[in-house]
């Protein structure tokens, strides 16, 4: 395992026997983002089986390769539906997978059908949700990547440990464990955020998580969300072993991204840990860590009318390399190339 350090407090792990990284190779689209993705039609809505799912193609002749999106703890699917165009314009498919849709959400962004509480998610939803592109005649069945942010990160990896078939996973802001669920019907330290066939997952409980969402509500206060889960985690250290997502059992590559100072939660050390970890099983993972972004880091580094509010100058920065990075990272493992994996950003390590 091997670690450097870099400005902006950009880190990098490796594997031992992963392959050099020598000259620095963006492919030509990764080198803006897209300000106007290129006009789609909505191939096929997926069905009852997944609930909000929908399906599009790029331009051009396929089969394509395709991103599966999970979205965060915002729910419905206006995460799925911003990030779509971003890979459509690389030429992926996209299959957009929200998978519960709270009561507080706009109209818009809503999915009828879908839980209303963040508890005992099924994690087969991802397995049919792979079941189902693998049948499309649009997409490269062997070609098939996730690319989950903040819960949905916490998602894709905790499916990727268990469902056979991905080529690469990326997981923006993650978590290492299974936390425990929330919203209406969940029992405090009882209830938990993920299931698998059928039975909920073990999970890291909270401490005071109900007191700190209602600072968001609140005149005057100020909510940091990450406060009651890394008390949890304090408190609870004996749930942390059965909680811990299995990410050596992921084969795939595997990309990370978190942040030092992000509030919502510790997704710089989370990130740390599932590297470190999947280095030390010999297997390729890119992670980037930075120290003074937050929590806003699944974005292109360009700052738009709609995510003025959204994103720090810190967390614009962090984009600015993770994007073109994780276009790299999905063109090595999901395009067909000859060339060894490149990833702008990083340190090449010598051969």
């Amino acid at each position: 395992m091997q670690y450097r350090s870099f400005p902006s407090s950009l880190r990098f792990v490796s594997a031992a026997c992963a392959a050099a990284m020598v000259s620095l190779a963006v492919p030509a689209a990764a080198q803006s983002t897209p300000a106007q993705a290129p006009a789609v039609d909505v191939k096929a809505e997926v069905g009852d089986l997944l609930t909000g799912a929908f399906f599009r193609v790029p331009e051009g002749t396929g089969p394509f390769p395709a991103i599966i999106i999970l979205g965060g703890s915002e729910g419905g699917n206006s995460a799925a539906r911003q990030k779509a165009p971003w890979f459509l314009a690389q030429g992926y498919a996209v299959l957009g997978l929200p998978y519960y849709s709270p009561s507080y959400i706009s109209p818009d962004s809503s999915v009828p059908g879908l839980p209303e509480a963040f508890h005992d998610i099924p994690i087969d939803r991802l397995e049919t949700a792979l079941a189902w592109l693998r049948a499309q005649a649009d997409v490269r069945a062997d070609r098939i990547g996730l690319y989950g942010v903040s819960k949905g990160a916490e998602f894709a990896l905790a499916g990727a440990s268990r469902i056979d078939g991905f080529a690469a996973v990326v997981a923006i802001v993650p978590s290492d464990v299974i936390w425990e669920g929330w919203g209406p019907g969940t029992v405090t330290g009882k209830s938990s955020g993920f299931s698998w066939r059928g039975a909920p997952l073990p999970f890291v409980p909270f401490i005071e998580m109900n007191a700190e969402i209602a600072k968001l509500t609140t005149p005057g206060a100020t909510a940091r969300i990450r406060t009651p889960q890394d008390a949890g985690r304090k408190a609870f250290p004996e749930t942390v072993p059965a909680a811990t997502i299995a990410v050596e059992a992921i084969d795939e590559p595997v990309l990370v991204a978190g942040s030092d100072k992000d509030n919502t939660w510790a997704s710089g050390e989370m990130a740390q840990a599932i590297a470190q970890r999947r280095a030390a099983a010999g297997l390729t993972t890119v992670s980037l860590i930075f120290g003074e972004a937050g929590h806003g880091l699944a974005g292109t580094g360009e700052r738009s009318p709609e995510t003025a509010s959204w994103y720090s100058e810190a967390d614009l920065a962090a984009q600015s390399i993770i994007w073109p990075t994780t276009l790299a990272f999905l063109a090595q493992n999901l395009k067909d190339s000859a060339k060894p994996a490149q990833y702008p950003g990083i340190a090449r390590r010598a051969p």
